[in-house]
């Protein structure tokens, strides 16, 4: 796997190499480029270790099907953008990792920091991307973003999401800071700090994307439902 990856700092530019690009060289418009990462982006999702943990069972079941990237119509519009929203519900200034794979830009993953104060929220305006998360898009585990105090939140649960799965150019998507009230990792720690995503808050509701679901019963819906922004 090569280790390419362009970084950017909300109110400043520098540079820094994370996993996240296949092995496989490409062109501007190449979907069948675009689909691989996408996949295996998605194969990493669901079970022990994987993005949303053993509350998710993984896009592979039905990500190939249903994600697109068959022709250059299926990828993100150069001339669209998209906003991303990031609430921060910690007592602490919180730095958020945002990262997004956008094939109008090239091939690497592009990362932003944005810094967002205890109890506020940020909006930032992105290129429309193929695929959005927070730290590596390749790495379930790693750092999704850090507290003032230094403090590293790890983005497992910050699932990402994908172009016309999850999400369409020109909308709002949202990443949340947040205590883990509900014990979603199941660690029986409700006060530890955990980042969610619009994508792992729509995969668990009933009736999700595709009209699918990954875990039973209606408490993860009512239960997480109120973390998703208008």
């Amino acid at each position: 796997m090569n280790v390419s990856t362009r970084h950017l700092t909300y109110t400043g530019v520098g540079l820094v190499c994370l996993a996240g690009c296949i092995n496989q060289a490409g062109d501007a418009g190449d979907a069948p480029f675009v689909a691989a990462k996408a996949i295996a982006v998605a194969d990493l999702i669901g079970g022990a270790g994987g993005f949303g943990g053993m509350a998710m069972t993984g896009y592979s079941d039905h990500a190939p099907l249903h994600m697109g990237f068959i022709d250059e119509g299926d990828l993100a519009d150069s001339g669209e953008t998209m906003s991303v929203r990031l609430s921060n519900e910690s007592t602490q200034e919180a730095n958020f990792h945002l990262t997004y794979f956008a094939s109008s830009l090239d091939f690497e993953e592009q990362t932003m920091d944005v810094v967002v104060a205890a109890g506020e929220e940020t909006t930032v305006e992105i290129p429309c991307a193929e695929i959005v998360g927070m730290g590596p898009l390749a790495m379930p585990g790693a750092m999704g973003c850090h507290l003032a105090d230094g403090i590293e939140v790890e983005n497992t649960l910050a699932v990402p999401v994908f172009l016309g799965m999850d999400f369409a150019c020109g909308t709002v998507l949202q990443f949340v800071l947040t205590p883990d009230a509900d014990d979603l990792d199941g660690d029986e720690d409700i006060e530890e700090l955990i980042l969610l995503s619009d994508g792992m808050l729509g995969h668990m509701q009933s009736g999700g994307p595709m009209g699918h679901t990954h875990r039973t019963g209606g408490m993860m819906g009512g239960m997480m439902f109120g973390h998703q922004g208008g």
